[in-house]
């Protein structure tokens, strides 16, 4: 087609088609097939795609929300399986020793009566208990479940820390 025929058929100016015809010419992606004489004896144009592949593809931008989201998913779900970790042999030693749901109320009873390991004569003495203890009288589990869980969270939160900067990383470096 004629820069003007293209024209009337986008409904475009006639200078915007021509600019743009001629940045299309320049990159290679048409070319001039033919010319014609128009009604007024001006020599036309007549435009033509080339005839070859063209590929068009954005450039990859990086997506920070989008990895924030992804491994965001994943952090969450490592922090859910962490507090399942921590609340599933809870309960079930709970059932197990047939003992009420252990709240801080129940604290200074369990340190006096040595279920910890711990004799403490006057409540107030509480304060006096090392964080050990008190770990160990909240869910009756042994201290190193929750020292295992802990830092299976951490190393899984900081793995998935590498994975998102080396994500990041290698779409800058492609771009």
């Amino acid at each position: 087609m004629s820069a003007t025929a293209l024209a009337e058929r986008s409904e475009l100016p006639l200078t915007t088609v021509k600019y743009h015809l001629e940045n299309m010419l320049s990159a290679g992606l048409i070319e001039v097939t033919d010319t014609r004489w128009s009604a007024k004896g001006r020599e036309m144009k007549i435009y033509a795609v080339k005839d070859q592949v063209v590929v068009i593809a954005p450039k990859k931008k990086v997506d920070i929300r989008g990895i924030v989201e992804r491994y965001g998913v994943a952090a969450g779900a490592l922090a859910v399986v962490c507090a399942l970790g921590l609340a599933i042999p809870s309960t079930l030693l709970g059932f197990i020793q047939k003992t009420p749901p252990i709240g801080p109320e129940v604290i200074p009873d369990m340190v006096k009566s040595g279920f910890v390991g711990v004799e403490l004569s006057d409540p107030r003495t509480l304060a006096l208990a090392t964080p050990t203890d008190t770990a160990v009288a909240v869910s009756g589990m042994p201290l190193w479940i929750h020292e295992a869980v802990m830092v299976f969270f951490v190393a899984g939160i900081v793995i998935l820390a590498l994975m998102m900067a080396y994500e990041v990383y290698s779409i800058r470096r492609e771009v």
